[in-house]
């Protein structure tokens, strides 16, 4: 029987490499039967592709109803949420999105493993009691 991790994390402005990199990361160490679910996984991920505070530049998946009830469901259905909130990307943009993610799997009860290396995050006391916590170095060394 197939478990799926949701991978949540950053995408508003971020570019192509720094919403899909992570998670094709995740994907290729997952052993068999794991299956990590990206939200970007029904968007066409074009090259050159940004995502800004107005959604992907593709206008069909950045309508509001449609990103929220995916991500919701996504979340619901998943057996563990895996949350990457790198500092670079907080420091740039905070990923609102994200956090309401890590809500919602906390609501939810699922299994939560939150990996940053932002001090300032990790040390929330709602991040620090709801989830399992791992400090990256640093993003550019890998998960």
């Amino acid at each position: 029987m197939k478990k799926y991790i949701y991978l949540a994390g950053p995408i508003a402005g971020c570019t192509e490499e720094e919403a899909t990199s992570w998670r094709d990361y995740v994907n290729s160490m997952l052993p068999y039967g794991i299956v990590g679910i990206s939200p970007l996984r029904c968007e066409p991920v074009k090259e050159g592709m940004t995502y800004t505070d107005e959604g992907a530049t593709d206008k069909m998946w950045s309508d509001p109803r449609a990103i929220a009830t995916k991500n919701w469901l996504d979340t619901e259905s998943c057996d563990l949420v895996l949350a990457y909130l790198p500092q670079e990307l907080n420091d740039r943009r905070p990923s609102y999105g994200t956090v309401i993610e890590i809500g919602w799997a906390i609501g939810l009860r699922k299994p939560l493993i939150v990996v940053s290396d932002d001090k300032y995050l990790m040390d929330h006391p709602l991040i620090e009691q709801a989830c399992l916590l791992y400090t990256s170095p640093s993003p550019r060394d890998g998960l």
